[in-house]
């Protein structure tokens, strides 16, 4: 059993109404009691709206209109005692724990809200509360109603169906499971975020691996090219070398062909640039006295007579020696023939090589089907890289999942827990005098439906289910325990018969580490009262908390006194 919470008081306070609502808690059974819709639900309901469960809202939508701050305090053993205060005005909730100074979360209306979400958080905590659910494939810290929910039977759908009793979480996945496995100590010692996403990984590296291995397997393409690679790689590494010397003077060759080409064209350029200049040059302009255009004298100076005769001449003597290179130039055309004999010979040596490696074959596989073969041979060994890191990956995760509990023996050990269950329910049915079922799934705790009862029946078979579920998981060392609440325990019309055997099941069922808190329809002129209920079964240790004095409707508050300004103050202090 882990962390254990009393109440210790709870006060409800209206400044607008002026109105309140006070009581202390025994440590032992509290009787809540007064007429049909006086308001004892509301209390039930107001004791865990203070908490932040918002799904009291809409049933305390009259109340809360009257700006009603609920403040709780409670101690919880772990083992020492601490105490703590909780105080709820609407969307504020603020908590101080010990002497430390309180926590405040503001804006608390809506479950996922960022403020609602710590505050589910520091609750959550302050209990030792680790249960997680699966919301939006994602597993998250538990909603507080799932805290709450094994110890709280409501009124109006709690005596009809197991853990109903707060509305929603019928919509969270694998809810049923999750909840039991966590109260019952089968499934809390790993991370199930974890071990989901290992769970997927695996399944999808293991169906990428068959996927792969069929591929690899059934293709023969793939096994032959293996064979097939070798002999080629050994018949092309004899090509390659001599092809690559062949290659390089070729190379060499037409670079040197392709150089004394152009040195010839660039002198046969320049020569034809010259003879051109010459011939304009032949010209005797001095030799012209008049414009033979325009009919002028022309004059010429002794400078225009030097520059002339110097430039011809200096063309002459470019020619000559232009013209002697070329000679020169000509002179090694048989150098330029032999060069273009070489170029040839080697272009037919390397183009003889590669048909011959073309016209080679092994086992009827030429150079063409050999390239695609090589294709075949990468994708062969892609395929053996990619199945080893599969491999590897599926190793290292089974390594990480073999802290975990596997699927077989989760499954046995709920099935030894619903046997276990089975145990006790049986006997507390039997206790109740209610008619044993004759199909065993009824019993099993995983395999319940809806239980085929009606009436008193129904509501017997439900407090003997939920005693059994409340004792059996206070045998799970960390779930912490809450005051076990039973709102109506008389819901419908029972005769006294009925309602002594419940609460004489009740009182033996009550044990010193935990509270009980049941209320109980009464009215001043009923003939068997709570207080008559209280001193035949439980004596002085039971706590009476009246709503509405027996006799009056709807008045969970009441007109305040005035003798509590003091702790107002207070309440108001941990507020602000």
């Amino acid at each position: 059993m882990g962390i254990s919470v009393e109440y210790n008081k709870f006060f409800a306070y209206s400044s607008k109404e002026n109105k309140y609502f006070d009581t202390s808690f025994s440590k032992g059974i509290n009787i809540v009691h007064g007429k049909n819709t006086s308001g004892k639900s509301t209390f039930i309901q107001a004791l865990n709206y203070t908490f932040g469960i918002n799904d009291e809202k809409r049933k305390l939508a009259d109340l809360l209109t009257e700006s009603v701050i609920f403040r709780l305090d409670l101690t919880i053993h772990n083992p020492t005692p601490i105490s703590i205060s909780i105080v709820r005005d609407d969307e504020i909730v603020s908590i101080k724990v010990g002497k430390q100074q309180p926590v405040k979360f503001i804006g608390i209306g809506g479950n996922n809200s960022r403020e609602h979400v710590k505050l589910k958080v520091f609750l959550s905590e302050l209990f030792g509360f680790t249960l997680h659910l699966e919301y939006e494939n994602e597993y998250k810290p538990a909603s507080l109603e799932a805290m709450f929910l094994p110890y709280y039977i409501a009124q109006d759908v709690g005596w009809v169906y197991r853990h109903k009793s707060f509305r929603g979480l019928d919509f969270v996945k694998n809810f049923k499971n999750d909840f039991f496995d966590y109260f019952l100590g089968i499934t809390n010692n790993y991370d199930r975020l974890e071990k989901t996403h290992l769970d997927k990984e695996k399944k999808d590296l293991e169906a990428e691996s068959r996927l792969l291995n069929k591929i690899e397997q059934s293709n023969k393409k793939y096994k032959l090219a293996k064979m097939k690679d070798e002999v080629f790689t050994a018949k092309t590494n004899e090509y390659i070398e001599p092809y690559k010397e062949n290659k390089s003077e070729l190379i060499k060759l037409e670079k040197e062909y392709i150089t004394i080409c152009n040195k010839i064209t660039l002198l046969e350029e320049s020569r034809k640039v010259l003879l051109r200049v010459k011939r304009n040059l032949n010209t005797n302009i001095l030799a012209d006295m008049t414009c033979p255009k325009c009919s002028h004298e022309l004059s010429h100076s002794v400078e225009d007579t030097y520059n002339y005769f110097q430039d011809k001449n200096d063309t002459e003597k470019q020619i000559k020696e232009i013209k002697s290179n070329i000679d020169d130039l000509k002179k090694s055309q048989g150098k330029l023939n032999s060069v273009i004999n070489e170029i040839e010979l080697k272009k037919k040596v390397v183009e003889q090589d590669y048909y011959e490696l073309l016209d080679y074959s092994v086992d009827n596989v030429t150079l063409d089907s050999w390239l695609k073969n090589k294709v075949n041979v990468e994708i062969s060994g892609e395929l053996i890289s990619k199945l080893g890191e599969i491999a590897s990956r599926i190793h290292s995760i089974e390594e990480k999942l073999s802290k975990f509990k596997t699927d077989e023996v989760v499954k046995k050990e709920r099935k030894n827990a619903s046997y276990a269950f089975k145990s006790k329910f049986e006997k507390y049915i039997s206790e109740l005098k209610v008619k044993p079922f004759e199909d065993d799934r009824f019993y099993l705790l995983y395999d319940i439906p809806a239980f085929p009862r009606q009436g008193v029946e129904l509501l017997k078979t439900l407090l003997a289910y939920n005693f059994t579920f409340v004792e059996t998981i206070k045998k799970t060392e960390y779930v912490h325990i809450f005051p076990f609440v039973l709102d109506a325990i008389f819901e419908g019309d029972f005769e006294d018969e009925s309602k002594d055997e419940i609460l004489e099941f009740i009182k033996n069922r009550i044990s010193p580490d935990q509270q009980f808190i049941v209320s109980i329809a009464d009215s001043k002129s009923n003939v068997n009262s709570a207080t008559l209920y209280k001193k035949k079964y439980f004596g002085d240790d039971a706590k009476m908390i009246c709503i509405g004095e027996n006799s009056k409707k709807r008045s969970f508050l009441t007109e305040y006194n005035g003798k509590e300004d003091e702790y107002i103050n207070e309440t108001l202090d941990i507020l602000s």
